[in-house]
This record gives C-alpha cells, structure tokens and sequence, in this order.
C-alpha cells in the first residue's frame, strides 16, 4: 500500500520575510533617520525594543541626535572646554535652548541662557569673554564693564538668611530666585549669538523650577540632561502654567509657545489626581525619579571638578540631583512648593519637600555651621580651608 505523500509547510518563511524586511528597515540610516525624527522620545525607546535591528537603529540614531557638542557648537567654539566649566561650577543651560536639544528641533533666533550659581558667575562670564570672544552688552541700568557688578570674591563662610522676595526684582526678571542677568554677544557664522548669564539668588534649580509653564523645565548639566515633565511635553504637547506673584500675565509667552506647538493649560481641573494626569501634581517630586527623563551625557575628555580643599568632598555628578519639588494648588492655579536648604555648611543651596529631614539638617547645619566659625574668629581655620560638608547629606533629606 503506497503512502500518501506528506506536504511539508514552511511555517518560517512568513517571518524570516518579516525579518528581512526589518533587516531592511532598520539596516540604512537614511531611511530610519527619516522615520525616527518624526516620533517622540518615548516612541523612540518603544520602537527600540521590538528587536535587535530596531535597538541598534534607535540606539545609533539617538547617538547622533543628542550629541550635546554638535548642540553646543553653534554658541561655543570649545564645547568640551565649557562642559568641563559646567563641571566645575554646576552651570546649567536651561530655557528653550534645553527644551530645543531634548525636544530634536531648532528655534530660530533663539539664545542660550546659563543658570549659575553664587559665587561663579565672574568665573563663567571671564571664560565666556575671554576664551569664546564674547563682548558684555549692559542694559540701561548696568555698567560697561561686567566686573563692576560680579566680584571675583565670594565668601561661602557667610551666614545664609533666608532672602525675603523682593516684588520688583520678580516683576522685572519674571522668575523667582533671579539676582541679575547678564547678556553676552557675538557675531557667528549665521549671525548675531546672544547668551544671557543668570545669577541665582539661591541656585539654578530654584529658578527653573519657578519658570512660567511646565514645558520649559528641563535643563542640561555637564553630565546629563533632564527633563521634568517630559510626557505632558514631549508626548502630549502640553505645558501647564505656574503661577507666580506678578500683576500682569504675560501674554507675549503663551503666543510664543502655541507657536512651537504647545497647548498652554491655565490650571488642572478639580479631581485631578497623579495617576490621571501628565504633570504629577501633589506628588513629593526628586530630580531623577521615575517620572522624569534623564538623559546621560558622554563625559569622555571633560574634566571633573577637583576637590575644593582637603576638608571637603568630591562631586561626583551635578549637584541639581539633591533637589526636590512638588506641584500644588497656588491660588487661584498651581505653583511649584518646596523648602529652601540654605546653609554655609554646604557649598550649595538645595530644595525640599520633606520638612521633617530639612528641620534635622538645619540642626546639623548649625551645629556645624557654628564650630566652624568659631575655628574660623579664632584663627585655627582660614577661608580656604572651609570644611565643606558632604552634600550628599542632602540627598537623604529628598
């Protein structure tokens, strides 16, 4: 009795066709550059993990996408050099220069602003001037010459008061915790570059968290770049505005910004919840948690901040990770809320959620704060050899 012949199905060749058209896909630069710079960064990183192919397309993609010196060589002509700076005095580039970098675009005649910390704007604006060409550009009210305004001393030692807001500075400068801000410029290949150097009262955090809307709170430090709401920025195109102690809102931004493409949103209605919403409201918020995107930089080639003098610590990264923050009902809309940590036991000064460990580091701090200064009145301590304390302490307080 013969055998029927058995008809052998090939079950692969449907998905090795699929593979190879994958393979194809993913396999040339021109055509998944093309598909990878219309899609967020969140559709980014999906698409990355359908398959090996997609990983390496996607991870290739973003190599060349975020390359920070490629970011910053239209404004510095050294950009490891300032990144090194950024190291070494925690500068951050914020505003919509960061928001242009993260977000893969390009807004024309735009600037650059750095939010520096007391006691290192003369050191970023002499690098700025003197290595990059940069000339100061006074307002009305400002001298000619930048160093009448900036010391190149600065006395951490000092006892920190807590500065009360002064209602003039906020109406003039429009954000909370400016000191002064300096303008730079230079003519460039393509023309006019303006770089706007802020002074922080307290530090560059406290600033950027107090800009006028959520979608321009991100920021770029030498090591990584951050983003604090970047589902409601760069997924839903929405940015929620902050209210802040000003008479008048100024309209001229919520044009601007609907002009880039973003919704701008008054206040959350009632009932809103974190888990319903984009911008994580009453929720005790730290630079780095889960909700927001960091992005890592490359660092090969920039130089480390030194240690500052034996008695103190090394930074290991920028010091903006000891923050914290929380959105929450201000008024008549939401606001930013948080405790300020300002102390010259620490070199820098932080922000909180959690009042209960800031009360146990103020206590420390004068403990400390105190036996240092007596050291220091009676001449078995000198300014340069400040006991500078862990900052990492911060970070528990978070």
């Amino acid at each position: 009795m013969s055998q029927v012949p058995v008809k052998h199905t090939n079950r692969r060749q449907p998905r090795l066709a699929h593979e190879c058209a994958v393979g194809e896909l993913f396999g040339r630069a021109p055509i998944y550059d093309a598909i990878f710079s219309c899609i967020s960064p969140h559709t980014l990183v999906r698409i990355g993990r359908c398959c090996r192919a997609a990983y390496a397309a996607s991870k290739d993609f973003s190599h060349r996408a975020y390359n920070i010196h490629r970011h910053l060589s239209r404004y510095l002509s050294e950009p490891l050099n300032f990144r090194s700076l950024q190291a070494r005095t925690g500068t951050l580039i914020a505003g919509s220069n960061a928001l242009q970098f993260l977000d893969r675009t390009f807004y024309p005649k735009s600037d650059m602003d750095l939010y520096v910390h007391p006691g290192h704007v003369r050191e970023v604006l002499d690098y700025l001037v003197e290595r990059e060409g940069y000339r100061f550009k006074p307002d009305s009210t400002q001298p000619q010459d930048y160093r009448e305004i900036v010391s190149d001393e600065w006395d951490g030692t000092q006892i920190r008061d807590e500065t009360p807001e002064d209602d003039e500075l906020l109406l003039y400068y429009q954000i909370r915790g400016v000191e002064s801000v300096l303008t730079i410029e230079k003519r460039g290949p393509d023309g006019l570059l303006k770089i706007q150097i802020i002074a922080c009262e307290t530090s560059p955090f406290d600033a950027i968290i107090n800009f006028h809307s959520t979608c321009v709170m991100n920021f770029i430090a030498f090591d990584a770049a951050y983003s604090l709401y970047p589902v409601a920025t760069f997924e839903k195109r929405d940015t929620l505005s902050v209210w802040r102690a000003r008479p008048l809102h100024d309209l001229t931004v919520v044009i601007k910004y609907g002009e880039r493409g973003f919704a701008w949103i008054s206040t959350l209605p009632a009932g809103t919840s974190p888990q319903n919403s984009a911008f994580y409201p009453f929720t005790d918020r730290t630079v780095g948690d889960r909700y927001t995107w960091k992005l890592p930089l490359d660092t090969r080639g920039v130089a480390l901040r030194p240690q500052i003098n034996p008695s103190s610590s090394i930074f290991q990264c920028d010091p903006v990770i000891y923050n914290g923050w929380a959105l929450e009902r201000v008024q008549h809309g939401m606001g930013t809320v948080y405790k300020t940590i300002k102390s010259s036991v620490f070199r820098y000064n932080y922000t909180t959620t959690n009042y209960k460990l800031n009360f146990k580091i103020w206590l420390f701090a004068i403990e400390q704060g105190f036996l240092s200064r007596i050291l220091l009145d009676n001449n078995l301590l000198d300014k340069k050899s400040w006991p500078w304390c862990v900052d990492t302490i911060v970070a528990y307080a978070l």
